[in-house]
């Protein structure tokens, strides 16, 4: 079996699916603080001023740890997880999220060979379906559609940036509206891909699943497998690609958004999701601290505990992730803030403000995982929401462009790389967990 083969099947399954693991603080780094504790009573201070200076000399320092990262390939035996980004590193997804990350900062620069090799390696991988996959179908012909509706959703948001100007301006748009496309195919139900006579009224409808390839399969096994993950970052990429207001694809995404979100009052009496031991799932009533949250697809949360109800049914719990991917996706498909949707999703961060962890799991030893990408959907979800402060339940008002920085800057360990101890999606790579928190730190700006 070749290096390529072995890392293509560990990217396979550290990508597979969203799933946070239990996980400690790196020993690199400082011990992280909560900057957003509760106070007894509402604070008088004035929000934190946003810091240009702090923000830029994080980026910075991350730059000259990714430097030493550049074209690196990650050995077999640590499991992909050593990977590095650029066209020699063979990974199409770090490479554009690094990519994406540093765009629009002080060190982009794209007359640098780096970054002009990275984006030419990116942008020519993509498929004649219009997708993009784990690695170049050219080189593994076996990875093509793996993974595709996350990393197609990637790319096609650096793609819409590169073709707004500089070298690549207006050099995009074939590209785009081809990787657009694929995206669209890949919703369940969406009349012109392959699961076109899915059920409305069935587990998935509206969302996305992890690729378009996959979805014939899936649903003739029972179900595809849609989530708040993979949608979020369709539906990020298909606001980037300017994908019309009224089109389809936004109504049939908020079929699926309510069934993921935790409020009885969402719900609909004539549908019904399961858990995997047959419990029905009964949503969060406004006496419940899950109530307004999100959960990971309809009948699932990674939240490892449930609440078990007299009645025989159970209520997931509700975390943060995926809250903040619910209320950013409601304000791509259209809601106001005044709707009662948003409100709900709105009052749970409300509730549940804070950055020294993920917030919503009830066990200690899930506090921190998935932080990175916890802090990519804080940032981009309250940058989209146009809010300079959030006023948590407390009556403290957040200035969370400057603590998300201040954070994120007690967290960067010395040699620039942020990093989780969490294998679990790959957080454990400091160049993910690195290009994750360099997207976090754009979305302050």
């Amino acid at each position: 079996m070749s290096k390529l083969t072995i890392l293509a099947a560990a990217l396979t399954l550290a990508l597979g699916c969203v799933k946070q693991e239990a996980q400690r603080p790196n020993p690199r780094q400082a011990k992280a603080e909560s900057l957003s504790a509760k106070p007894d009573a509402p604070a008088k201070a004035q929000p934190l001023q946003a810091k240009p200076d702090a923000r830029d000399a994080l980026i910075e320092k991350a730059w000259q740890y990714l430097l030493t990262q550049y074209n690196v390939q990650g050995k077999p035996e640590n499991k992909g997880i050593d990977s590095g980004w650029g066209p020699k590193s063979m990974n199409i997804a770090y490479t554009a999220l690094v990519l994406q990350g540093l765009y629009g900062s002080k060190v982009w620069n794209e007359s640098d060979e780096r970054i002009k090799a990275s984006v030419e390696f990116v942008i020519d991988s993509q498929e004649a379906s219009g997708g993009f996959s784990l690695m170049p179908e050219k080189v593994m012909p076996a990875m093509k559609g793996q993974r595709a509706v996350y990393i197609t959703g990637i790319v096609a948001q650096l793609m819409a940036d590169l073709n707004a100007a500089g070298a690549w301006k207006g050099k995009l748009t074939q590209k785009i509206e081809l990787a657009r496309d694929y995206l669209k195919q890949s919703q369940v139900g969406n009349p012109t891909g392959p699961a076109a006579e899915y059920k409305r009224g069935n587990v998935g409808f509206g969302g996305w699943a992890y690729s378009k390839e996959e979805l014939p399969k899936k649903i003739e096994e029972g179900k595809p497998a849609a989530n708040m993950s993979t949608t979020i970052y369709a539906m990020d990429a298909l606001k980037a690609c300017g994908v019309a207001s009224d089109d389809p694809v936004w109504q049939d995404a908020l079929v699926f958004l309510k069934r993921n979100h935790n409020a009885g009052e969402l719900q609909s009496a004539d549908f019904t999701a399961k858990t995997q031991d047959g419990k029905t799932i009964k949503a969060a009533g406004p006496d419940s601290p899950d109530y307004g949250g999100s959960i990971y697809s309809e009948d699932s949360s990674m939240s490892e505990e449930r609440t078990e109800n007299e009645d025989g049914t159970v209520t997931l719990h509700s975390y943060g992730t995926m809250t903040y991917n619910l209320l950013r996706a409601y304000l791509f498909a259209g809601l106001k803030k005044d709707s009662l949707p948003v409100k709900l999703a709105l009052g749970w961060v409300r509730k549940n403000y804070v950055l020294n962890k993920v917030p919503g799991y009830r066990k200690q030893s899930q506090f921190d995982q998935g932080l990175f990408y916890y802090y990519v959907s804080f940032a981009r979800t309250l940058k989209a929401l146009g809010e300079d402060t959030i006023e948590d339940d407390r009556g403290f008002k957040h200035d969370w462009r400057a603590e998300l920085v201040e954070q994120l800057g007690k967290l960067q360990g010395t040699d620039g790389s942020w990093v989780n101890k969490n294998p679990k999606w790959q957080e454990g790579s400091p160049v993910l967990a690195t290009a994750f928190a360099l997207d976090a730190l754009r979305h302050t700006r």
